[in-house]
């Protein structure tokens, strides 16, 4: 017997003996899979999707800079960030407490809980009722993990929608936003697809979902040596042909979700307990005087604009304390990002390769080698989106490890595993399909295409169970 048909036998038996069970797997995950973009399609929209561009300028920093510096003494942060009536000071003490400074070093009235009351304000853009502000420490079911974010305040508005907004201080970023419809999605999502409420179980949990993609992998192997073995004819019933035109458009794609969702679900890389953010040691800054005319003098920006976008403290490996200036960055994705100056406070010079040696403390104020330092400009698996920082560097450790750090806060933004890398490039590009991002012109055209192969899988799936059950029915008929 010719190799292509000596499996077939038991490529029909596998095929015929999976079916239902595929089926209900198929069916629930399917169902569930739509979800995700829905909750992309139907959540909240902010009106303002970015801060309002702020101002700094040289005088400015410069006058009220020596006052910041006296309060900053056990602070690990020390920026400026966009405030109602223009930029603030913030120092970000090492337990996550924040504190606020006008430009000229005065106190700003304010908590971070105000801060954070008119951030919601401003990117939600109207005058809406707040019903309550909290402070999120932990991540949970309606703050998943996947936002990356902590501690962030969720403001919760009043009105029949249950709208919600996490809030994020340090960066200013609109971490989530979400209302009682999207978050029963994400519920959904979560219970069906991932089988969250086996969290307290987890070995158990992965089990089940590693052999549920077993079994659609093994029905779709068997359906696709069914496919190479038998040839195409115009004598089958309609429905057997569509089952087999379906097979590749539909299922290959499924089987490559399926590879991939199997593989999340061993190596788990997601869930790393030492992943996400994480600030550094307290900032110590040498108390020195510093020449306020020289250094105003050396804050003046080169390209002719009259101020800066933001300004951070920080310190070198060799303890020189330094200001960290950024230009205000053209708007939509894939801009280029120019390297930031900084000025050594002592001298008033330019500090050479400056975002370089930041990089190097900051690496260094986390225990890692900077020797493999490389620059970040653009997102991607290994160097997820929701970090929401650009740039960033990332030191490689002796065993693999990428460690992701912001040049001007020293804080280590994600770190990850050389298999979790791995991971997440193979999740990125079989499961989510993220080239198609690009390609397509943008997420929700991707999200589109995969609800449509989704759909189509159904239908594959509809077929199939209509043919296996015509064999019951009908003895002499043909098994698919």
């Amino acid at each position: 017997m010719p190799a292509r048909f000596a499996t077939l036998p038991f490529a029909s038996r596998l095929h015929r003996a999976l079916a239902w069970v595929a089926l209900v797997v198929l069916v629930a995950w399917t169902l569930s899979g739509f979800l995700h973009p829905l909750m992309g399609l139907l959540a909240p929209m902010p009106v303002q999707r970015s801060l309002p561009s702020t101002a700094v300028a040289p005088d400015g920093l410069v006058g009220g800079l020596p006052a910041v510096l006296r309060e900053s003494d056990g602070a690990a942060v020390v920026r400026t960030v966009p405030g109602p009536g223009g930029a603030l000071w913030q120092l970000t003490m090492p337990d996550g407490e924040r504190r606020y400074h006008h430009m000229d070093g005065s106190p700003w009235p304010g908590s971070d809980r105000d801060y954070a009351r008119w951030l919601a304000g401003w990117y939600l853009g109207e005058e809406r009722a707040i019903q309550s502000i909290e402070r999120v420490d932990r991540f949970s079911a309606d703050y998943p993990w996947v936002n990356r974010l902590l501690p962030v305040w969720a403001v919760s508005f009043e009105g029949d929608d249950g709208l919600i907004a996490y809030v994020h201080t340090e960066t200013g970023v609109l971490a989530s936003l979400s209302d009682a419809r999207r978050r029963w999605m994400q519920a959904g999502f979560r219970q069906v697809h991932t089988l969250a409420f086996l969290g307290a179980f987890d070995p158990l949990r992965r089990t089940v979902v590693a052999s549920a993609m077993t079994v659609l992998l093994l029905i779709g192997a068997a359906g696709l040596v069914l496919w190479w073995g038998r040839s195409a004819s115009s004598k089958v019933p309609p429905s057997r042909r569509w089952h087999r035109r379906l097979a590749l458009w539909a299922g290959l794609p499924l089987l490559g979700m399926a590879s991939s969702g199997l593989i999340h679900a061993l190596w788990k890389a997601g869930d790393a307990p030492d992943r996400g953010l994480s600030l550094p040691p307290a900032l110590v800054v040498p108390p020195k005087e510093f020449d306020v005319a020289r250094l105003a003098q050396a804050l003046t920006p080169s390209d002719g604009e009259a101020a800066w976008s933001q300004a951070s403290v920080a310190t070198l490996p060799d303890g020189r304390a330094v200001l960290v200036l950024r230009q205000p960055l053209a708007p939509g994705w894939g801009v280029p990002v120019p390297e930031a100056r900084v000025v050594d406070l002592a001298s008033g010079t330019n500090v050479a390769k400056g975002e370089h040696a930041l990089a190097s403390a900051a690496s260094a104020r986390h225990g890692v080698a900077g020797e493999t330092l490389r620059r970040v400009t653009r997102f991607g698996p290994e160097y997820d989106f929701r970090n929401r920082r650009l740039p960033a560097w990332i030191a490689t450790t002796a065993d693999g490890r990428r460690i992701a750090f912001d040049p001007d806060t020293a804080q280590r933004l994600d770190a990850m595993s050389a298999t979790a890398v791995a991971e997440a490039w193979v999740f990125s590009i079989v499961h989510k399909w993220q080239p198609l991002a690009g390609l397509l012109g943008s997420p929700g055209r991707r999200d589109a295409l995969q609800v449509a192969v989704l759909a189509l899988g159904l239908v594959l799936a509809g077929l199939g169970i209509a043919l296996r059950l015509r064999r019951r029915t009908v003895p002499n008929s043909v098994s698919p």
